[in-house]
């Protein structure tokens, strides 16, 4: 049948045709039990009962399309995109290959020839095959059994050398013709028209793609209603297949600076990015694609592409393979399909990952001993933690009296504010002071303890005013309080101030809940309940209809219309849920359900994250933006996503019932995609895995500190729901929080290799910042080296031990220097297979050391322990949880020890 095309691709007599053939032909493959294969005259059909795919002639090329089971009846989900004959001049460029058809591949265009590869009644794969000139194309597409996703695999040959590419890249259709209601993407991409930000050179957002660079947990997810549909880039291929280029990777509009670490030509390669467009003006439909591009990166962060000769990149050698799975369902809970990919992804990469690539190079405590030889003694670095005139030098420690009271607290690191004590959103004293409490019961320090209660006194000193709002920075050198470190209310939406016309409610939650936190897991300080219950009735008292707060309110008590609708009284949630459980009073649990309300309807379905950071801090916009429109992706960053976790598991605390679990759950899954679950080639400064980026605008950045406050969130959902992923990210979590430290071992192992200005132990608080290798400032230990070990360890040696074992649920990990492979119990005896994680590196540890293993779920009085096969003693069950100690040699050897 000769097909005739019109402007925007095949005639409607053709879908008629296909259609009615479609009904025919999926009769014969809905086998439920094996994967069915049927070839035919028109083309290769396969299916596993739940997803299919038909690939057909369609007239000098295939036409791809998957479909997924609803009912009885099959449904379109995607389709391989085909660039029209006619292109608009006004629609988006990128899939204009008609620009230069000597270096721009729409691969999903070129495929010509089609076979069966393999096929039993596990497994079908079908192979497409094509060529231009010289030039062969070859995509593997794989389905197994049980599963909603097809594997596929694409492979371009560049004919002749030099070997020069723009692009190569598979464009697909989501079939639907509204805005889905549930978009993911890595990145915005944004129109600004801010006179302020022009300066930076800034293309329209349908000249931005997503560059690779923020790539923590790649995907593009779209979901209109049941129907679901995600690309997830394959990652190990990205690494396996990596093409260096003499030019890839060099164009950038934010220049080089003192962060900046040395080039290593070998990790400049050809990027992969991903894209999604919703306005191209060739469909009504989402385009979406993943592949082979370069892009132009812009401030904070854009990846830019322009569309003439300048985007072509020379490759050492002529063979580019990418590959990703394409996820396709028809009957998705709304708004649900991204918790599956997190999970997904963890399992698939993060993983193997967790299991198998050093990360750290000594035990925890040895981490803790570095930070309190340098943070709590005598600048030694005094031109970086400068020493503060009427103040003992500790570094970056300060500790005095205040009014006859023993206080204490991390000061600022930066230089112009190095006086400030704080607890802001980011830096925060008050959650540090349950690891400072931690670390002295576990280590047997008192003077931990004291710096502990000195926070304590610090925070429940600071002034209130009558509605019992109060006060979170103090500066020193004035020996003056600051209600808050930006004013955006009285104009003033910067950081780093002094003095404020206004109160942060995010910043003070937060801190109320790390101060009840405090008072739930170390010591009961009985005056911590009457400080913060003013303000709780202050917030339960302004709560609106809608179940939402203000997100700040002025010196004279009036709320701001500024991110009023934001996700922002998620802090407020948790505080009260908090507040409900010391006191158990029944307003406190009532006022944080009415915030869970709000966060229900109007956060959770579309992941509206929205906090400060995205108009306060690096990517700060117009407060107006608050939707890309190229995508339909809202502004997003994740601090609001911790808080609210944390929210929810308090609140599922206090009532025990299983909605708050599961909105909590819908939140965990969500913040899932802010972590780095792989060790990209191309990020080299320091290893990424386990670290987080900020939000979807300040998106290149890698291991920021904020990762030490999503340990403990990540275990506590671990531990209640048996989910063995959520614990193992927690552990990459903390120990992500102190890869940052200067240390010689670090870089010795590739753990931080360029350390940059910051010297012996010290660090700053991420890497990548500005979309190039950098290693960033250090604004504060308390979002640095100090978070790091006394939230991010301290969380997770709390909680886990140095190894957790649940014989229940069958789940192990490894927590401190060991990789748990296995545990098992038969009858009486306990299997064990556990190995060394610090002995394999290129700089090993080499001193003995203890780890202690929590053991839960035994039934028996006693049994007998294996380690790795061999006999070890006897344990006997003495209460719930166990705690077993192995001494860890460095010739290998394991053996359990009183």
């Amino acid at each position: 049948m000769k097909l005739k095309r019109t402007k925007f691709g095949i005639s409607f007599k053709y879908l008629i045709i296909t259609t009615l053939y479609l009904i025919f032909i999926t009769d014969t493959v809905c086998a439920q039990d094996a994967v069915a294969i049927k070839k035919t005259k028109a083309g290769i059909l396969i299916s596993n009962g739940l997803v299919m795919s038909r690939f057909t002639y369609s007239g000098v090329r295939i036409l791809q399309e998957y479909y997924a089971k609803k009912g009885n009846q099959w449904i379109l989900v995607v389709k391989s995109f085909d660039s029209p004959s006619v292109y608009p001049p006004d629609a988006v460029q990128l899939f204009n290959n008609q620009l230069d058809i000597n270096h721009r591949f729409l691969l999903t265009a070129e495929l010509k020839r089609m076979k069966i590869i393999h096929h039993d009644k596990n497994t079908a794969i079908v192979q497409l095959d094509g060529g231009r000139g010289k030039n062969t194309f070859q995509q593997t597409i794989a389905l197994n059994k049980n599963d909603y996703h097809f594997s596929i695999i694409v492979k371009t040959e560049l004919g002749d050398a030099p070997y020069k590419v723009d692009y190569a890249l598979s464009p697909f259709v989501f079939n639907s013709s509204k805005m889905p209601e549930f978009v993911h993407t890595p990145t915005l991409k944004f129109d600004n028209n801010d006179s302020k930000q022009n300066r930076f050179k800034l293309l329209a957002g349908k000249d931005q793609i997503i560059g690779d660079r923020a790539f923590h947990a790649p995907a593009i997810i779209l979901q209109d209603k049941g129907i679901f549909a995600a690309l997830v880039p394959n990652l190990n291929i990205i690494n396996e297949s990596a093409v260096t280029s003499k030019d890839a990777r060099r164009t950038i509009d934010i220049g080089r600076n003192m962060f900046s670490v040395p080039i290593d030509s070998q990790s400049y390669t050809m990027p992969t990015g991903l894209d999604l467009n919703i306005k191209t003006g060739l469909t009504p439909k989402p385009i979406f694609t993943f592949g082979y591009m370069d892009n132009i990166i812009a401030h904070h962060i854009r990846y830019q592409r322009t569309n003439g000769p300048e985007m072509i990149r020379t490759l050492t050698k002529g063979t580019l393979k990418y590959a990703f799975d394409l996820f396709v369902n028809a009957t998705m809970p709304r708004c649900k399909g991204y918790e599956t990919i997190a999970a997904y992804q963890w399992n698939k990469y993060g993983h193997p990952v967790f299991m198998n690539h050093p990360h750290l190079t000594m035990p925890f405590e040895n981490y803790f001993k570095v930070v309190d030889s340098i943070t709590f003694h005598h600048s030694k670095y005094q031109d970086i933690d400068i020493p503060l005139n009427g103040y003992e030098d500790y570094g970056s420690w300060l500790q005095f009296d205040m009014d006859g009271v023993p206080v204490g607290g991390y000061r600022s690191a930066v230089n112009f504010w190095n006086d400030v004590i704080h607890n802001s959103i980011f830096w925060n004293n008050a959650r540090d002071a349950s690891g400072f409490w931690f670390w002295g019961k576990k280590l047997n320090r008192p003077d931990f303890i004291d710096k502990a209660n000195r926070i304590i006194n610090f925070c429940l000193l600071a002034p209130r005013n009558k509605d019992g709002l109060f006060a979170t920075l103090y500066n020193a050198n004035s020996k003056t309080w600051g209600l808050q470190f930006s004013d955006p209310p009285n104009g003033k939406a910067e950081l780093f101030l002094r003095q404020s016309g206004s109160y942060d409610i995010a910043a003070m939650s937060k801190t109320g809940a790390h101060l009840l936190d405090y008072y739930f897991r170390c010591e009961k300080n009985k005056k911590i309940i009457p400080y913060l219950t003013p303000y709780a009735n202050w917030i339960i008292a302004h709560i609106d209809n809608n179940g939402s707060l203000p997100s700040y309110v002025t010196t004279d008590m009036v709320g701001s219309p500024l991110l009023k609708n934001s996700a922002q009284p998620a802090s407020s949630m948790w505080f009260l849920a908090s507040m409900y459980i010391a006191t158990h009073q029944e307003k406190y649990k009532i006022a944080a359900k009415r915030i869970s309300e709000y966060l229900e309807k109007e956060i959770i379905p579309e992941a509206k994250w929205m906090d400060m950071e995205q108009y306060y801090s690096c990517g700060a916009k117009p407060i107006a933006f608050q939707k890309d429109v190229w995508q339909n992706e809202p502004v997003r960053g994740n601090l609001a996503t911790i808080w609210a976790c944390e929210g929810y598991a308090r609140l599922y605390e206090a009532t025990n019932e299983k909605k708050y679990l599961t909105l909590g759950v819908s939140c965990i899954n969500y913040l899932s995609f802010s972590q780095c679950i792989w060790a990209p080639h191309f990020i080299y400064t320091a290893l990424p895995f386990g670290g987080f980026t900020a939000d979807n605008s300040d998106n290149s950045t890698m291991l920021d500190a904020r990762q030490a406050e999503t340990v403990k969130p990540f275990i506590w959902y671990g531990k209640i729901l048996n989910r063995q992923d959520l614990l193992e990210r927690g552990i990459a979590a903390a120990r992500s929080s102190v890869v940052l430290m200067n240390l010689p071992s670090h870089k010795a192992n590739d753990i931080y290799k360029y350390t940059n200005i910051y010297p012996y132990g010290l660090g700053p608080e991420n890497i990548d910042h500005e979309g190039h290798p950098q290693s960033a400032m250090r604004t504060s230990p308390s979002w640095g080296e100090g978070s790091g070990v006394f939230t991010g360890l301290a969380e997770a040696y709390r909680e886990l031990e140095g190894g957790y074992i649940d014989f229940e649920n069958n789940i192990y990990v490894g927590v401190n220097g060991v990789r748990i492979q296995k545990a098992s119990v038969h009858g009486s005896r306990i299997d064990v297979f556990i190995t060394d994680a610090l002995a394999n590196l290129k700089l090993a540890f080499d001193e003995p050391f203890v780890v202690p293993i929590r053991l839960h779920g035994l039934k028996k009085k006693s049994y007998s322990l294996y380690i790795n096969n061999a006999l070890n003693g006897m344990i006997v069950n003495k209460e719930q949880h166990n705690i077993i100690n192995l001494q860890i040699t460095p010739n290998g050897h394991i053996k359990l020890v009183k």
